[in-house]
């Protein structure tokens, strides 16, 4: 069981257009993660496969559970998912960290039933004579 999350200065960018699914920008051909640490920056170039696998390690999804991810995103097509999912983590190894737990946990509670009303007074607009910086409700 592990987790892991990108070093500082590393970033994952995946730019697909969810309803094209097309790289957007462009320019952009792969979806890559890239190292800013150096200069000039270092970027790995991930093909889909990858990019899929690596969607899920940078978000900090326990690496067991990603195979069965690929299983049911792609059935029997993913012939060895756990090979996969080890042979990307290998790729990504220079630009992860092992992933911190900085959050307390705090287990479920019911806090009892309570009455409301049901209604809202919700108000989204937004004062178009702003400054510039600052918009706030009218």
């Amino acid at each position: 069981m592990s987790r892991w999350e990108l070093k500082d200065k590393c970033l994952f960018v995946d730019a697909t257009d969810r309803d094209t699914n097309l790289k957007k920008p462009d320019d952009i051909a792969a979806s890559h993660v890239m190292d800013k640490s150096t200069a000039p920056a270092t970027y790995l170039k991930l093909n889909d496969g990858a990019a899929f696998i690596a969607r899920f390690i940078v978000m900090g999804v326990d690496t067991d559970l990603i195979p069965q991810i690929l299983k049911s995103e792609y059935g029997a097509a993913v012939k060895d998912p756990v090979a996969e999912v080890q042979t990307v983590v290998a790729m990504l190894t220079p630009y992860l960290k092992p992933r911190s737990f900085a959050r307390p946990h705090q287990a479920p509670k019911d806090h009892g039933k309570g009455t409301h009303s049901g209604k809202y007074d919700l108000d989204f607009r937004v004062n178009w004579f702003g400054t510039g910086v600052f918009k706030g409700p009218l």
